[in-house]
């Protein structure tokens, strides 16, 4: 899948002048912002995706869930995907873009659940989807065949789910790749007030209000919605990928000091002055974070 690229310079300036950050400065800014994206959102893989993978669909109770097939299939490994967005935005193109490149390079199957999202919903309706999920991919397929990614928030998420399951006495997946996850719903460490007006994606009160509607009245930092806060003790190998201009940067480092005191193999892959969700983004910078993320799905631990 051709992957075309911009100089980051290029997005920063279009980041800016499109005041991306905007919806994060309030939370009637960012429900303004939702409401648009409900409208404007299309959630369906774009023609240069389906174009180069077959495309199925099929329900997990009221939910969609799509599958991504390469032409040929030549690795076992079953990939899922949990998008980011705050809890609050639907699926976008970047995400698909990501997909394609990583079921055509690594030659495996795709999962992309459509969870339920804030502010419509709380949590508890999109853990029942993905705990339901995880158990029957497990079961189908083996652990040892099951890869669980995400990004921003889905990559909180997708630690969740692993978390909970080895919590109910399932087995691990045998890989979580995490990009930018948004770890703590409390946004409790002590730096993000200085490191937030160096973020050009993300600030401080739209991103409250979000884990508000997300936890549903539960407290955003106990482990359930802030995996930083769980036990990592059961997974197996985890991979976090983190731009230091990213206002969630801190997080992943005390979730890189949890995992080593509980003898979690974990490797955080810091990239200099990216910034949030970079691997998604059509720069060259992307290129090295996506190839590393392939061999990652195509080569066990």
């Amino acid at each position: 899948m051709a992957a075309w690229t911009l100089p980051l310079p290029l997005v920063l300036l279009a980041l800016r002048l499109m005041n991306r950050r905007r919806r994060f400065t309030s939370a009637e800014a960012l429900r303004a912002a939702v409401a648009a994206d409900r409208r404007l959102t299309r959630v369906d893989p774009p023609a240069a995706v389906t174009r180069r993978c077959r495309v199925s669909e099929r329900r997990l109770g009221a939910q969609r869930c799509l599958t991504l097939t390469p032409p040929t299939v030549r690795h076992p490994a079953q990939l899922t995907y949990v998008h980011g967005g705050g809890h609050v935005a639907q699926i976008s193109p970047y995400h698909w873009r990501l997909l394609g490149q990583l079921a055509e390079a690594v030659g495996c199957t795709v999962h992309v659940p459509l969870y339920p999202l804030a502010p419509e919903h709380a949590h508890p309706v999109a853990f029942a989807m993905l705990d339901a999920l995880y158990a029957e991919q497990v079961a189908q397929h083996g652990a040892e065949h099951c890869v669980w990614m995400g990004d921003s928030s889905g990559g909180g998420l997708a630690l969740v789910i692993a978390q909970r399951a080895v919590t109910r006495g399932m087995p691990a997946v045998r890989d979580l790749i995490l990009i930018s996850p948004w770890l703590d719903l409390a946004l409790s460490d002590p730096e993000l007030p200085h490191l937030a007006p160096h973020d050009p994606w993300l600030d401080l009160p739209g991103m409250r209000a979000a884990a508000a509607w997300w936890a549903g009245g539960d407290d955003p930092a106990a482990p359930h919605l802030s995996p930083v806060n769980g036990a990592l003790a059961g997974l197996q190998r985890v991979n976090v990928f983190m731009g230091t201009r990213d206002l969630l940067w801190p997080a992943s480092r005390r979730l890189l000091a949890r995992a080593q005191a509980e003898g979690v193999a974990m490797t955080l892959h810091e990239a200099r002055d990216m910034i949030h969700v970079w691997p998604l983004l059509p720069i060259a910078q992307a290129r090295p974070a996506i190839r590393t993320m392939a061999e990652l799905i195509r080569v066990p631990a």
